[in-house]
């Protein structure tokens, strides 16, 4: 799983590293301490920019249908990446990455369904 090119994104490693491993949320207000990077990391919650919000929540969506019984999503989090598919969908980059790790990789994200 650590290893799957679905789950691989670039960070910024600072930001990447004060995230930890904290649950995605919606945190009230709009707190910045990343400069233009809309990212916010608030009593052990994180809040990803609007625009990547969706691709992150196909992303656990894959890990957790690739990998199950592992409790990759919990109850709440499925609901928050329920709406956020819904709120931000799949964009042509996103499509673009998912047709490229197939080729590499064998295998669909059921999730990224790309329609023009």
């Amino acid at each position: 799983m650590e290893a799957d090119m679905y789950n691989l994104v670039p960070a910024v490693g600072e930001i990447n590293g004060l995230r930890s491993n904290y649950s995605y949320s919606m945190i009230s207000g709009e707190r910045r301490e990343f400069g233009s990077c809309d990212m916010e990391i608030e009593n052990k919650k994180a809040e990803p920019p609007p625009h990547i919000r969706g691709d992150i929540a196909r992303a656990y969506m894959c890990m957790n249908w690739a990998y199950p019984g592992r409790g990759i999503i919990s109850r709440k989090n499925k609901k928050l990446f329920e709406a956020w598919n819904k709120v931000d969908p799949v964009d042509k980059w996103e499509h673009e990455r998912s047709l490229r790790i197939e080729a590499i990789q064998g295998n669909k994200n059921p999730f990224v369904n790309y329609n023009e």
